[in-house]
């Protein structure tokens, strides 16, 4: 009997936690859509999936709400709903120009990366190049002779290679740092009671 009393009594207390996370689920779902509904003109938001932080829109965002009320696990419906929100006009102008910086500065950086690398691979090549027909006119032995001759040009390329890497590497790093910093003020903005990490949303 205390066995079968308990039984139930636990069966009541799962049903009243499940009724409350509908509530719960059912009032996140109703501040998601009215928060999209108030920027019907955004064409970007946040955490629309859970490894973005931001990305622009790819269909209506009712079609990404009735998929995770759908598909996606009970547990993760409240905070996948509570952090979707449209990216804000002035948002959306942070983002862009700090990833237009972000870019030039990458793309700055790979240029000198390969003006830096360019003769060291030219010279590798044509040191593989004359290798190579030594090489041909043999056998095993050419072959001794095709990695004796080859391997001092690629321990060179390398060297090369590995400071102009390090350079780039630097230059990026920096403009990586500001543009993540331009792009947590904006979502900040936007979602104050965000919950993205860094990679994930959970």
């Amino acid at each position: 009997m205390t066995m079968s009393m308990r039984t139930i009594e636990q069966v009541e207390k799962d049903c009243r936690k499940a009724i409350m996370s509908m509530r719960t689920i059912k009032q996140a779902e109703k501040d998601c859509r009215a928060a999209w509904a108030a920027q019907p003109e955004a064409t970007q938001g946040w955490c629309i999936h859970h490894e973005k932080e931001w990305e622009k829109l790819s269909e209506p965002i009712e079609n990404r709400i009735a998929y995770i009320r759908s598909y996606k696990r009970k547990i993760e419906q409240v905070t996948r709903l509570n952090n979707m929100r449209p990216m804000s006009a002035a948002s959306a102008a942070i983002v862009a120009t700090a990833l237009e910086e972000y870019e030039k500065a990458k793309a700055t950086a790979w240029k000198e990366y390969q003006k830096g690398t360019a003769p060291a691979l030219e010279e590798y090549e044509k040191a593989k190049a004359t290798a190579w027909k030594e090489y041909q006119k043999g056998t095993a032995p050419a072959l001794e002779e095709y990695e004796k001759a080859k391997a001092p040009a690629w321990k060179e390329y390398q060297k090369v290679t590995a400071t102009a890497l390090e350079e780039y590497k630097k230059v990026t790093a920096t403009a990586l740092e500001e543009y993540k910093k331009a792009i947590a003020t904006a979502h900040r903005a936007d979602v104050p009671t965000h919950t993205w990490k860094g990679k994930s949303i959970f």
